[in-house]
C-alpha cells in the first residue's frame, strides 16, 4: 500500500482548506491511498484525519509523546508510533510516505517542507512534493529560494517539487507525474 504525507497546520486558521482536505481524502482513498501525518485530532490534522477515515482508507500517525499523553491522538488511527522528538517524528513520518503534500502552516509545517526539499534538492528523497500555494502563502518562501538559487546558496532545485496555484491544478500536477 502507498501512503501519502499531509504537512499542514494542526489550527483551522488563517486560509481555509477545509473543501480541499475532503478532495484530498477522496482523490488519494480512491486510488488505495492510506495518508501519513503528524497523529493529531485538533484543528486540520483533525479534519484531514476523518476525512480519511470516513473514506475508509489506512491512516498511520505519527505523535509525540506529549500530545498523546494530552489526548491529542484519535482513536480510529490504524497505525499509532508514538516519537520523543519533533525530529524523529518527522523521520518517521518522511520514511513511511511515497508522496508529500504541503498545505499552508505555522513553523511545523515549514519545518517539515525544508526537510523533504532540502532531501529532495541533494537527491536523496526522490518522491513526489506538493506545494498548495493557496492565496500566495508560500510566494516569499519560494522567492527566496529562487534568490538562494541564483546566489548559488543551494546547488540544484529540488526536482520533485510542484508548486500549485490552487487544489485542482495541483490534482493535475499529481495525476500527470505519479504513477498512481
Amino acid at each position: 500500500m502507498k501512503n501519502v504525507c499531509v504537512f499542514l497546520s494542526s489550527k483551522n486558521v488563517g486560509i481555509d482548506v477545509s473543501r480541499e482536505l475532503s478532495l484530498l481524502a477522496e482523490f488519494f482513498s480512491s486510488k488505495g491511498y492510506g495518508l501519513v501525518y503528524g497523529g493529531g485530532n485538533r484543528g486540520n490534522m483533525g479534519v484531514v484525519s476523518r476525512e480519511f477515515s470516513d473514506k475508509e482508507a489506512k491512516i498511520s500517525g505519527y505523535s509525540l509523546q506529549m500530545f498523546h499523553k494530552k489526548g491529542f491522538t484519535p482513536d480510529y488511527i490504524d497505525h499509532l508510533e508514538i516519537a520523543d522528538t519533533f525530529s524523529d517524528r518527522k523521520q518517521r513520518m518522511i520514511d513511511n510516505s511515497d508522496i508529500f503534500i504541503i498545505f499552508p502552516g505555522g513553523l511545523g509545517t515549514i519545518d517539515e517542507l525544508i526537510d523533504v526539499i532540502n532531501l529532495d534538492g541533494l537527491e536523496i528523497l526522490g518522491k513526489g512534493i506538493y506545494l498548495l500555494n493557496k492565496d500566495g502563502f508560500w510566494t516569499e518562501l519560494l522567492a527566496w529560494m529562487n534568490k538562494a538559487l541564483e546566489m548559488e546558496y543551494i546547488p540544484l532545485a529540488p526536482p520533485n517539487l510542484h508548486v500549485s496555484e490552487s487544489f485542482e491544478e495541483m490534482l493535475q500536477q499529481i495525476t500527470r507525474n505519479e504513477q498512481l
